[in-house]
């Protein structure tokens, strides 16, 4: 942790502790665990009574405005999160938990700032992360429903739209990298960091995918090159996991892509 995230951290203790409505604080993220560098926002949770989040939420957001005169504050979620960007773009989140839902975190994972109650998150995250059916079925099935979607774009030579469906397949073949890699959802961080958690092979992967601009061979080149990465990598992790590969949907897309727009996938 930097001297400047070490600040930031005690004038966020500070602040929380100074009111009575927060009855405890954990510092999270990567910075709890030793996992972050220079470049990470800070991350906290907060305690508040049960049924008090969205008045706390309003009072803790005005308090940050007097406290740290905050050049954008964003209040997230109904008020289950205060997204932060203080002067000098020093960054922070607040997550405000109720009681009943301190299982959602580990207490190893968290770093304690202050507690008046004594209360402990009770989480559990397994010591070892395998890929399931429940991971790896949403990411196939909306690989292959996005890139299926291509002809209606193309149809409609609305190619800036089509940059949006290449980035997602890009971010879910990220999310499948990090299956690959046995890396449950609450090892992965931000989405701004990456690059750690992939191996040099995979992150070269990325790296070589074609140029993307808004014009159709362009958009070809980069469907067919995620369709070659993804594809094959999520059958033998199903295959791993004994999940059952969605077939049926494989196929339609193919012939789909083939027959629409002469894609090869």
């Amino acid at each position: 942790m930097t001297p400047e995230q070490a600040e930031l951290v005690e004038r966020a203790r500070t602040l929380l502790e100074s009111g009575p409505r927060i009855e405890a604080a954990w510092l999270a993220g990567s910075l709890a665990h030793g996992g972050g560098d220079a470049w990470s926002d800070v991350d906290l949770l907060a305690l508040c009574a049960e049924g008090s989040r969205g008045e706390v939420s309003q009072v803790l957001a005005a308090a940050i405005r007097d406290a740290f005169e905050p050049l954008l504050l964003n209040i997230l979620f109904g008020g289950a999160v205060l997204n932060v960007v203080a002067p000098g773009w020093q960054r922070f989140d607040i997550s405000l938990a109720e009681p009943a839902e301190l299982n959602r975190y580990e207490e190893a994972r968290l770093t304690e700032l202050f507690n008046r109650t004594g209360a402990q998150p009770t989480g559990r995250f397994p010591a070892i992360y395998a890929p399931s059916a429940q991971s790896l079925l949403p990411l196939a099935e909306e690989f292959l429903r996005v890139l299926g979607l291509a002809p209606v774009v193309l149809g409609r030579r609305d190619y800036v739209v089509m940059l949006s469906g290449i980035d997602n397949l890009r971010r879910l073949t990220t999310d499948l990298m990090l299956e690959e890699n046995r890396i449950g959802p609450w090892g992965r961080g931000g989405a701004l960091k990456r690059r750690a958690l992939l191996t040099a092979e995979q992150y070269r992967e990325l790296e070589s995918l074609p140029p993307l601009r808004a014009e159709p061979a362009s958009l070809k080149a980069n469907n067919e090159a995620l369709a070659a990465l993804f594809l094959p990598r999520a059958k033998r992790l199903c295959a791993e996991a004994e999940v059952e590969w969605p077939q049926r949907l494989e196929d339609a897309t193919r012939a789909h892509l083939a027959e629409t727009v002469g894609y090869s996938i």
